[in-house]
């Protein structure tokens, strides 16, 4: 099974460079990616990130441990219904996310808190659990937002330990025909993690932040005179 779990361990890591280079490419750094359209770091940009690196390497990971291996139609593999579940909880969430915020930034933008480098008040990655408007926005931890990152967490490492499991049981890479399936019970608590989330996300707040930028400003290209992060 050496070949697979190299080549899982290789498309891993060129996918975090990939991840990396675009971040640079758009000017926003190395975590680029993970910045939404508030110049914020964003909870579900992170998290469609994370399923894409692990779910897509460890595909690419097997099919190219069977091709090594001489198998034939080695892109002949199974993915369970639990595992496509997970994906689409992932993405339809990002999705509904960013319909809320578009939303919000066309109603309420006084209120939403922004960032950007130019303007001195610079997005920090804690900002995937902060509070996002109002005036408890990046000094506050949202608990929906930290308990849907804590199934994340937990359900990724879970299921890289069952795909190691998975492997491990096989006698050879042809053997390997199917991902590791997901548990019912974790896909059903993920989803209530996240419509949790998202029904926080949509209770909106009428307070202008105390401090630092908020997206009306930096649409007009204000800068905060009390940022919220300072560089």
């Amino acid at each position: 099974m050496a070949p697979v779990y190299l080549a899982w361990v290789i498309s891993a890591a060129l996918g975090v460079l990939l991840a990396i280079g675009l971040g640079v490419t758009i000017g926003r750094g190395p975590l680029g990616i993970l910045i939404d359209r508030r110049g914020r770091y964003s909870l579900t940009h992170l998290q469609v990130v994370l399923w894409t690196l692990v779910v897509v390497s460890l595909i690419a990971g097997v099919v190219m441990g069977r091709l090594v291996e001489g198998v034939e139609d080695a892109l002949d593999l199974t993915l369970p219904a639990q595992v496509l579940g997970v994906l689409g909880i992932s993405v339809g969430s990002a999705v509904t996310a960013k319909v809320i915020k578009t939303n919000a930034d066309v109603r309420r933008a006084d209120v939403v808190a922004a960032s950007s480098r130019k303007l001195k008040d610079p997005p920090r990655l804690a900002q995937v659990v902060l509070v996002e408007e109002g005036p408890l926005a990046d000094r506050l931890v949202d608990v929906a937002k930290f308990q849907n990152l804590v199934f994340t967490v937990v359900v990724l490492a879970g299921y890289v330990g069952a795909a190691v499991v998975h492997l491990r049981s096989a006698a050879n890479p042809a053997a390997v025909t199917s991902l590791p399936d997901f548990s019912s019970t974790f896909v059903t608590l993920l989803g209530i993690s996240h419509a949790g989330y998202l029904t926080g996300k949509a209770v909106p707040s009428g307070e202008t932040p105390a401090a630092g930028l908020t997206l009306q400003m930096r649409n007009e290209g204000l800068p905060a005179e009390q940022p919220r992060n300072p560089q």
